[in-house]
């Protein structure tokens, strides 16, 4: 298979290592994984040029790329270009590989209906949970499960940030500075910490395992109200927090939520480390599984890129169900509140911290105003 890795930042850089250092081994047994281009922007290919033996040409000549190869591998992290190389490729029957969460997401459906009407493989294997293999087996629990629940936290950086403050007792800002210097966090942390970098990869678990649904419109919550009150006293409750992404089937549609959740300190997520992601998947007939492991970074990201060119190269991908729309479900549980509150849906409040009954979530956000922790208390 010829194939033009598009991007050569830290994911396009780790899927050239992998493919240049398990070259041999794929000859032998898929057949040859060539890299015939990559494709740069016009600042950085005089450096690549330097640095690789591939030819390194620009968008300029993308026509002629797609004229010489079987697959693209789209790492740029771009949203608009990134649309273009993917939506081209898939009309002229050229596979395509992505890690790019937001673009997938925004245009799902599209990108979906393209790769079935040309025929040409469309893999995103490394868009949701980096290093982790969830959405290839996720493909195949589809055709023998009803999927029941998936549950899981997909954003190394807030489980970094909440482990540091946890173990640390460190103040939310300087956790914060601390995963940007550290390369967890983006300059800009707003996608991580609102919990939109999250509810984009629960979108895309959604369309695979339920149906089709506005991923803008998942109601979510991120972790950039707490404060060192709520954590020091959680631990002396032997609790935990997680920004938590999670989707069941509910009576009219799908209940599907990214927010903070608290957990018993021993629970399987509330004692994931670092920056480790996990997906909780249960399912009709197999039961409940775990899929567990480095949710970003060059090495595993690009692993899973490189998992799905062979994929494509072999045509051994499942393949996704075809699913209609499915509704939101309204939210309902019991929820933390760092501020005292009076009212029917309170149970208790202990040390000016407020624990509701069962409740709608959207009466709770009528009660709040955007600055206020809360978080879902697990069963």
């Amino acid at each position: 298979m010829k194939l033009a890795l598009i991007g050569f930042g830290t994911v396009g850089r780790g899927a050239y290592d992998i493919l240049k250092d398990r070259q041999e081994l794929f000859e032998k047994t898929v057949g040859p994984m060539e890299i015939a281009y990559v494709v740069a922007s016009d600042r950085s290919r005089n450096t690549l040029e330097l640095e690789i033996d591939e030819p390194v040409v620009t968008a300029k000549e993308y026509d002629k790329v797609l004229e010489e190869v079987d697959c693209v591998a789209e790492a740029t992290g771009a949203m608009d270009m990134a649309y273009e190389y993917m939506r081209r490729a898939l009309e002229k029957g050229v596979g395509v590989v992505t890690a790019n969460k937001a673009c997938v997401s925004a245009h799902y459906e599209e990108l979906v209906a393209l790769s079935e009407k040309t025929g040409a493989p469309f893999l995103f294997e490394a868009a949701v949970a980096g290093g982790i293999p969830v959405l290839t087996p996720l493909r195949a629990l589809c055709l023998q499960n009803e999927i029941e629940d998936v549950k899981g936290i997909l954003n190394g950086t807030c489980n970094y940030l909440l482990n540091a403050m946890f173990k640390e007792g460190a103040d939310y800002k300087d956790t914060l500075a601390l995963c940007q210097k550290l390369g967890y966090a983006e300059q800009d942390p707003t996608d991580d910490v609102e919990g939109y970098d999250t509810r984009r990869k629960l979108h895309l678990l959604i369309e695979m395992a339920f149906g089709h649904v506005d991923g803008d419109a998942i109601p979510t919550r991120g972790i950039a109200q707490i404060d060192q009150s709520v954590v020091a006293y959680l631990k002396s409750q032997n609790k935990k927090v997680k920004l938590v992404a999670s989707a069941k089937p509910a009576e009219g549609g799908i209940e599907a939520v990214v927010e903070p959740v608290i957990f018993d300190g021993g629970h399987s997520l509330a004692i994931l480390p670092d920056a480790i992601n996990q997906v909780n998947v249960k399912g009709s007939w197999v039961g409940d599984l775990a899929f567990t492991g480095p949710g970003a970074g060059k090495e595993p990201t690009g692993n899973a890129v490189v998992a799905d060119l062979v994929a494509a190269a072999t045509k051994s991908a499942m393949p996704l169900l075809k699913r209609g729309d499915v509704k939101l479900a309204p939210i309902r549980g019991r929820y933390f509140v760092a501020k005292e509150l009076e009212g029917d849906f309170v149970d208790r409040v202990e040390e000016g911290f407020t624990y509701t009954k069962d409740m709608a979530r959207e009466e709770l956000l009528k009660a709040l105003d955007e600055k206020t922790f809360f978080a879902r208390l697990e069963d």
